[in-house]
C-alpha cells in the first residue's frame, strides 16, 4: 500500500504539480470539451449498436473496435495538440519564465509538469470507460480484452502527451513550426504508421487485442514471442521514456543556460 502512496505523496509536494492542478480545477472549457466528447462517443455507439443500430451490423466485435478506435483518433490529436500548449497558466510564459519562477531541480519540474499535463488524459480516459464497457458487453469481449484496450489507449495517448511536451520544451519560440510538427505527427501515429509500421499503430492494436482476427503479427525474440498489441505497447513505452530523456536534457539546458545568463547580467550592473 505504501508504494501506491509514495508516488501520490511525492506529486502532492511538487509545487509545479499543485500549480498545474489549480489551474486545471480553473478551467472553464473541460466541461464542455466532456460533455462534447462523450456526445461523440455515445454517437458512434448508438450507430455502430449491433443488430438493432442504423447500420445493422450483425459482426458483434465491430462496435466495440469502432468505439475504441474513435476513443485513440479523439484522444491521440488531443493529447499530442495540449501537450504541445502550456498547462499552468498564460501561453506568454516561456519555460525559462517558469523556471525562474519556481526553481526547482529540472527534474522535478518536469515531472511535476507532466503529471499535471496528464490530468486532462486521466480525465477523458476515465470517461470513455463506462461507454467502452458498454460496447465490450453487447460485442461479446471478455473483461481480459476490454482491459487491455484501456491498457492500448492509456499508454499509446500518454505517450503522444510527452512527445507534446517534449516539443514544446523544444520548439516553444515557433509557433508555426510547433503547429506543423504536432499535426505531421498525428497523422503518422494514427494513419501513416498503419502503412509504414503497422506494429506502431494503436488503431490497429486495438483491434488485435479484440475478438476480431488478429490483425498484427507477433514479434519474435531470444526465448520469447509477443502479440502484436503488445509490442505497440512497449514501442509507446519507449517512445515516451525516450521522449522524457529529451524534454529533461532541455530543461536542464534551459535552467543552466538560463542561470548563466542572469550571472553574466548581474556582472554588468555590478560593474
Amino acid at each position: 500500500m505504501n508504494s501506491v502512496r509514495i508516488p501520490f505523496r511525492r506529486a502532492w509536494r511538487n509545487p509545479i504539480f499543485r500549480g498545474g492542478l489549480a489551474a486545471f480545477a480553473q478551467q472553464p472549457t473541460h466541461r464542455s470539451y466532456s460533455l462534447n466528447y462523450v456526445a461523440t462517443l455515445a454517437t458512434v455507439l448508438l450507430i455502430t449498436w449491433p443488430k438493432e443500430g442504423f447500420l445493422n451490423l450483425r459482426d458483434l466485435p465491430f462496435t466495440y473496435n469502432a468505439l475504441g478506435g474513435t476513443t485513440l483518433i479523439i484522444l491521440a490529436y488531443l493529447n499530442v495538440s495540449q501537450g504541445a500548449t502550456t498547462s499552468l497558466g498564460s501561453r506568454y510564459v516561456s519555460l525559462h519564465d517558469w523556471l525562474a519562477l519556481a526553481p526547482v531541480p529540472a527534474g522535478t519540474f518536469l515531472r511535476g509538469y507532466l503529471a499535471a499535463s496528464c490530468l486532462e488524459l486521466w480525465l477523458f480516459w476515465g470517461l470513455s470507460l463506462p461507454l467502452l464497457m458498454l460496447a465490450a458487453h453487447v460485442s461479446g469481449e471478455p473483461l481480459l480484452h476490454l482491459g487491455a484496450g484501456m491498457l492500448i489507449i492509456l499508454v499509446c495517448t500518454g505517450s503522444y502527451r510527452m512527445v507534446g511536451v517534449t516539443l514544446l520544451t523544444c520548439f516553444e519560440r515557433d509557433e508555426f513550426l510547433l503547429y506543423i510538427l504536432v499535426r505531421l505527427l498525428y497523422v503518422f501515429f494514427i494513419l501513416g504508421s498503419g502503412f509504414v509500421v503497422p506494429l506502431c499503430n494503436p488503431v490497429l492494436a486495438f483491434a488485435d487485442a479484440s475478438l476480431w482476427p488478429h490483425r498484427l503479427g507477433s514479434v519474435a525474440l531470444p526465448g520469447l514471442t509477443l502479440r502484436g498489441w503488445v509490442a505497440t505497447v512497449v514501442l509507446h513505452l519507449l517512445l515516451g521514456g525516450g521522449s522524457f530523456i529529451i524534454a529533461l536534457l532541455r530543461v536542464h539546458w534551459v535552467q543552466r543556460h538560463g542561470a548563466g545568463r542572469e550571472a553574466r547580467e548581474e556582472g554588468r550592473g555590478n560593474g
